[in-house]
């Protein structure tokens, strides 16, 4: 049946790659989009000072109303990171070296001794200064932490983060203490490197944090909402350039220009279905590799959509191999075999690229 119908089989194989590759592109690239979208909204929440970041516990106006009065301590906060230690996505973390300080007017406080680390872990912590001149109050402290950060890896590797570090005072709730923000002096080393990364700019500012529990304390109602004054200090990075995403997927292009040479080769030769299956385990093997720079999540990432936009492509490469062969066993066929396979190489090279290139783009974006 193929030998007598090559033509209307390569018309049918014709419309089934470009419906193939119109939906693959479709599928990853609205994936890839929405999780850009959602994600610059998520860092617009957790910078701006009145909203609420998805996910986080809603601050119920009408009960911060109720704790609010006149008689709190402000106390200024600045930050400025010295070092990134290490950043992993895989281990979900990063560690930084930082210094912070504190200016107040209230004797009786003591912010550099009762400020914590949210979703973070201090290491160490040293005052290098403590002073007070004409009723005001300055601490400087020199801290390193680990912060737990479950990085969006959707966009891996052209992905952009922010990491936060967040601060609280662990004994004033909000109607007795807020921390203002030092806008003038927060900002970042320039020494700072991470590896892979760029820092664009930094954010600093202040919020109530809500807990959705009274901590068991029986002199509270079980719907009292603990808040808490916090500061957020925020580093925005971002991948200077595509070096990583060609380093990572050139054993996936490689292995799909070794399943392409098929379509050059003439219809009836054997080493069509080898150089097809060879290509099919080498983009497995690759993609087992770049599995493992990421954690274990459940979500699709742009490195999944990769794997499998290339192993669906040299699958079909395979497919495309057998139907050329089936057309080639007639003698009458053998020019409309050789047209399967040049309209073939053309449509496969540029579906496959066309695909990459714009989930590239919409990530990188």
């Amino acid at each position: 049946m193929l030998a007598s119908n090559g033509r209307l089989i390569t018309i049918v194989w014709i419309i089934f790659l470009t419906i193939f590759y119109l939906t693959s592109g479709y599928i990853a690239t609205t994936r890839i989009y929405d999780d850009k979208v959602e994600s610059e909204q998520r860092q617009k929440q957790r910078i701006d000072p009145k909203m609420t970041e998805n996910g986080k516990t809603q601050v119920n106006a009408q009960a911060l109303l109720q704790q609010a009065n006149d008689d709190y301590d402000e106390v200024i906060v600045g930050i400025y990171a010295d070092r990134i230690i290490d950043l992993s996505a895989k281990l979900t973390g990063w560690s930084v070296d930082f210094y912070i300080w504190f200016n107040w007017d209230n004797e009786a406080l003591n912010p550099g001794e009762t400020f914590q680390i949210v979703d973070g872990e201090i290491k160490s912590k040293v005052r290098l200064k403590n002073m007070s001149h004409d009723g005001q109050y300055y601490a400087l402290y020199r801290v390193k932490a680990r912060i737990t950060k479950f990085f969006n890896v959707v966009s891996y590797p052209l992905d952009h983060h922010m990491l936060s570090i967040h601060i609280e005072d662990k004994k004033h709730p909000w109607h007795m203490l807020r921390y203002v923000p030092d806008q003038r002096a927060t900002t970042y080393s320039s020494r700072i490197k991470v590896p892979g990364y760029k820092l664009t700019n930094v954010d600093i500012i202040s919020k109530p944090h809500a807990y959705k529990t009274n901590r068991g304390n029986p002199a509270l109602p079980d719907n009292y909402q603990a808040v808490y004054s916090q500061i957020t200090y925020g580093i925005n990075i971002e991948r200077p350039d595509w070096g990583l995403y060609f380093k990572m997927f050139q054993g996936l292009f490689a292995s799909v220009a070794i399943a392409l040479l098929a379509f050059i080769l003439g219809s009836s030769a054997k080493e069509r279905f080898s150089l097809g299956v060879g290509a099919f385990f080498a983009s497995v093997g690759s993609s087992y590799m770049n599995m493992n720079h990421l954690p274990g999540v459940g979500i699709v990432t742009l490195i999944d959509m990769a794997n499998g936009l290339t192993m669906g492509t040299i699958f079909l490469t395979l497919l495309g191999s057998a139907l050329s062969s089936g057309i080639a066993s007639n003698e009458n066929q053998q020019s409309i075999a050789k047209l399967f396979n040049r309209v073939s190489l053309i449509f496969f090279i540029g579906g496959f690229v066309s695909v990459h290139l714009l989930m590239a783009l919409i990530a990188a974006s």
